[in-house]
């Protein structure tokens, strides 16, 4: 027999591809995918990003003419879910050689790969500021954090506002004083999957906070470099109003992801707003957009909108830096509402003649108070407030992905 130059593994078997070959066409056929979602622009509208540009889609596998599409990030809002998956469908389907399309989401955070010391494990840290107090920033900080934890993702928050510390009270955290690990560290409480630290388990409930700037830059690098924080996708800072002593602090000691800015649509919060702009600017640090809060309100009787604050303030800010309005909430009655429907819970405990009632350690589940109303992010009477929070949290971390990719080029 005439020797021939095909080695084994080159052959075809009376003209069937082999295994290697079908795997080949559906790797091309994947890779087809994943352009057709790039070409689409899927989530440039919806989240202000392109998700395949953010590395937003994870894993494209192709079989039997079925694309099932992996997307990992964390989108709280089923609103967005809904849509991108639509998109991702329509741009797969697209592809010779697929029929049909799934999609599946995954809480990913992008990671930039700065880390520093005092906090080695946490991906992301995101600052939420405002010019102006009043505007609902803490509000804002605390939702939009229960909203990126509600998706899986590792999320914390720090209650930078030392002078008026209320994530606590918003979050059903009512125990005072944090544990500490063997190596004195702090563990943060835990509340709605998200690890919490904030002033007011340290102070007195009632006692003022009276300090200079140095004592202020002291505590934040504590509040930081002090705690137990694990890992994290993502760490939320509820910074003071306006642009003092904590803002440098966070820029000028720790790698700040990105900023959101809180404003509502009059001009004094807007005007106000515009100063926390140029400061983060000013420190090199990435803003990743606008939430204006207080955004109208429904009247329950007649179903009117009122723009009882005004219209247009956010926008002409966001035009003006050349950054996203990343949403809008309403003012939502629910929003305010701190009290629960249940009744308050009473600590475990025995009551002692002449001494008085002595309590038991509580559990976790206990510490969550019970007469306590949860953020509106996860609550169902939130109505379009709860939404747009969802939303807002959504599109945060898809920005927060984008300066992640770029960060790394």
């Amino acid at each position: 027999m005439a020797d021939s130059d095909e080695t084994p593994h080159a052959r075809r078997n009376d003209g069937v591809p082999t295994a290697s070959a079908d795997a080949g066409q559906r790797d091309d056929t994947a890779a087809a995918v994943r352009e057709a979602i790039a070409s689409a622009d899927v989530g440039t509208e919806d989240l202000y990003a392109d998700l395949a540009a953010i590395d937003g889609v994870s894993d494209v596998v192709v079989r039997d003419g079925v694309a099932s599409v992996e997307i990992s990030l964390p989108v709280s809002s089923q609103t967005l879910r809904d849509q991108l998956a639509a998109d991702v469908v329509t741009a797969a389907e697209s592809v010779a050689g697929v029929e049909s399309a799934d999609v599946d989401f995954r809480a990913s955070a992008a990671d930039p790969g700065e880390r520093i010391d005092m906090l080695p494990g946490v991906k992301n840290v995101v600052a939420v500021a405002s010019g102006k107090g009043g505007v609902g920033k803490s509000t804002i900080a605390a939702n939009l954090a229960v909203a990126l934890a509600d998706t899986g993702a590792a999320v914390g928050l720090l209650d930078a506002d030392v002078y008026g510390p209320n994530a606590p009270t918003m979050l059903g955290l009512d125990e005072r004083q944090p544990n500490a690990t063997t190596d004195d560290e702090m563990v943060p409480r835990e509340s709605y999957g998200v690890r919490t630290m904030s002033m007011e388990f340290i102070t007195g409930e009632d006692d003022p906070i009276i300090w200079r700037g140095p004592l202020v830059d002291e505590f934040i690098k504590q509040l930081f470099g002090d705690v137990q924080w694990g890992k994290l996708d993502y760490l939320i800072v509820d910074l003071p109003p306006g642009t003092g002593d904590a803002h440098l602090s966070l820029v000028q000691h720790f790698p700040v992801a990105g900023a959101v800015i809180v404003t509502t649509p009059q001009e004094v919060a807007v005007d106000d707003a515009a100063r926390g702009l140029v400061g983060f600017a000013r420190h090199d640090t990435p803003v990743l957009g606008i939430v204006e809060n207080m955004a109208g309100f429904e009247c329950p009787d007649c179903e009117s909108l009122h723009d009882i604050f005004g219209t247009g303030g956010a926008d002409d800010l966001a035009e003006q830096f050349d950054v996203p309005v990343l949403g809008r909430i309403p003012l939502e009655p629910a929003l305010g509402t701190m009290d629960g429907d249940g009744e308050p819970v009473r600590p475990p405990g025995i009551d002692v003649p002449l001494v008085g009632r002595l309590e038991l350690p509580r559990t976790r589940e206990e510490r969550t108070q019970g007469d306590r109303a949860p953020p509106l992010a996860c609550r169902t009477d939130g109505g379009a407030a709860r939404d747009q929070l969802r939303i807002t949290a959504s599109r945060i971390a898809a920005r927060l992905n984008e300066a992640a990719v770029t960060f790394r080029k």
